[in-house]
């Protein structure tokens, strides 16, 4: 099994904060290789299971207005070695999706 077939990833973007990094922060817009799509290699099945599960917990957060969520962050989960790993997520001052968001 590829390795990225078996690695997901979880965030939360709360446009109401100033601070929110968007998805296109994150992921710059650019063409992705046939080879490194989930859509061709596939994917570890119980880890969709997990990353839904992880995703739900952020909206319901969202939702009741805890304040405690993954905005500003970029949680990573190996699925096969069970490893977690937190990143921190800027936003990017010359974005052109959420900088022109909060301008309007």
């Amino acid at each position: 099994m590829p390795p990225r077939a078996s690695t997901g990833k979880s965030a939360c973007f709360d446009f109401r904060r100033e601070d929110s990094p968007c998805y296109q922060c994150l992921y710059p817009e650019q063409l992705e290789s046939e080879e490194t799509r989930c859509a061709v290699l596939g994917i570890f099945a119980p880890l969709v299971g997990i990353i839904g599960s992880l995703q739900a917990a952020e909206a319901l957060k969202l939702l009741t207005k805890i304040e405690s969520t993954l905005c500003g962050r970029l949680l990573t989960i190996n699925a096969l070695n069970m490893e977690l790993r937190t990143l921190s997520l800027v936003r990017d001052p010359a974005c052109t999706v959420c900088r022109r968001d909060r301008a309007a």
